[in-house]
C-alpha cells in the first residue's frame, strides 16, 4: 500500500554542504536536479574563500529547473540593500528561481568578528531587503524574502516582515505547532493578513545501515538543538523532560533521552525508514514546502541525496519528487 502523504503535493529543496573548487561546484546542484529536488540551498561560508552569490550564480547557469539560495545569508556581512542587489542578480540569471534566504548568521559572523543580527534587526533587514527589491530592481522578477528562523522572537519577525519562514524547529508535533503560532503573532502584531507568510520546514534526514547507527550519527545536531536554550525546540523539549534541565554534554544523555531528542528532531533510520518518516511527518505537517539536510554515514553529499531520493521513491513517494527531464 502506498504511503497516504504521496498523494500530497511536496517541494523538497536540499541544501548542499560541499565545499569544491568553483570549477565543480555546482555539481551537487546539477545532480539535484536530475534526481527531482525542487531547490537547492548554498552556504554562505566566506571562511572557505568562495562567495555564495558566485556559486549560485554559476549553478543558475548550469541548472533549468531548481529554485537556488543561499542558506542562508545574514545582514551582518552585508548590507540589506546589497543582499537586495545580489538576490536581484540572481533572479536576473534564473527568472522566477531565486529565492533570498536570510538569517543572524553563523560562521559568517563569526568570520568578521561581528555579532549575528537580533531579531529586530532581521525584522528591519527583511523590511528593507523587499522594499529595495520592490523599488529600485526588476519588480517583474520578484525574489520571495524568507528569514530563518529557531527562536519565538526570530519567528515572530518573520511573520511581521518577511515572504516566508525557514523554521528549523524540528519534526515534533508540539514544537512545529508552536513555532507557527510565534509566527503568526508576528503576522497579527503587525497588521498583516492571516497566511501571508509562507513556511518552509527545516528537514533533518540522518540515515544509516542501522536504526542505533543511524541515533549515533543525529545525536550531536539534536544535542545541539537542546543546548540553545533560547530555541522553541529546547524548550518544549525541556520542560516536557524536566531532567534535560542539567545535560550540558553528550555523556549526560542517557539513551531513552537521547532517542527521545533524535526523534523530536530529524527523520532518521536505515534509508528507507527514513524517507518512510519523512512522508508521515509531510503528512500533518502545516506546510507542503521543507528544505532538507541529507546525511547518510560514510557518504558522500552527493551520494546522500541520491540515496535519500531511492528512498524515497521505494516508500511510494513517486509523486514528491519532480521528474527529470
Amino acid at each position: 500500500m502506498s504511503n497516504p502523504a504521496t498523494t500530497l503535493s511536496l517541494r523538497i529543496d536540499v541544501n548542499d554542504p560541499t565545499d569544491l573548487p568553483l570549477t565543480e561546484s555546482s555539481r551537487f546542484a546539477v545532480r539535484a536536479e536530475e534526481l527531482g529536488f525542487a531547490g537547492v540551498g548554498m552556504p554562505d561560508h566566506p571562511h572557505t574563500g568562495r562567495d555564495v552569490f558566485v556559486r549560485l550564480a554559476l549553478a543558475a547557469q548550469q541548472t533549468d529547473r531548481v529554485a537556488l539560495f543561499p542558506s542562508v545569508a545574514n545582514p551582518v556581512s552585508r548590507h540589506p540593500k546589497v543582499l537586495a542587489t545580489e538576490a536581484a542578480t540572481l533572479a536576473e540569471l534564473a527568472p522566477g528561481r531565486a529565492r533570498l534566504m536570510v538569517g543572524s548568521g553563523d560562521l559568517a559572523v563569526r568570520y568578521i568578528g561581528e555579532p549575528g543580527a537580533t531579531a529586530t534587526q532581521m525584522k528591519s533587514a527583511a523590511e528593507t531587503v523587499r522594499e529595495t527589491l520592490a523599488s529600485r530592481f526588476a519588480a517583474n522578477l520578484p525574489v520571495p524574502v524568507y528569514v530563518n528562523a529557531s527562536s519565538p522572537r526570530m519567528l515572530a519577525a518573520a511573520g511581521a516582515a518577511a515572504d516566508g519562514v525557514y523554521a528549523m524547529v524540528g519534526l515534533d508535533p508540539e514544537v512545529v505547532e508552536l513555532a507557527m503560532e510565534h509566527v503568526q503573532n508576528g503576522v497579527r502584531d503587525a497588521g498583516r493578513e492571516p497566511g501571508r507568510v509562507a513556511v518552509a520546514l527545516g528537514l533533518p534526514v540522518f540515515m544509516a545501515e542501522s536504526e542505533e547507527h543511524a541515533y549515533e550519527s543525529a545525536a550531536r545536531y539534536a544535542l545541539s538543538g537542546l543546548l540553545n536554550r533560547n530555541r522553541v525546540f529546547s524548550r518544549v523539549m525541556r520542560k516536557r523532560m524536566p531532567s534535560l534541565e542539567g545535560v550540558s554534554q553528550m555523556s549526560d544523555l542517557s539513551p531513552a533521552h537521547l532517542h527521545a531528542l533524535v526523534d523530536a528532531i530529524a527523520a532518521h533510520g536505515a534509508p528507507q525508514d527514513a524517507a518512510s518518516s519523512v512522508l508521515e511527518f509531510a503528512e500533518r505537517a502545516p506546510t507542503r514546502h521543507f528544505i532538507a539536510r541529507i546525511q547518510v554515514a560514510g557518504e558522500s553529499p552527493l551520494r546522500a541525496i541520491e540515496v535519500f531520493s531511492a528512498a524515497l521513491r521505494a516508500a511510494g513517494g513517486d509523486g514528491v519528487l519532480l521528474e527529470a527531464d
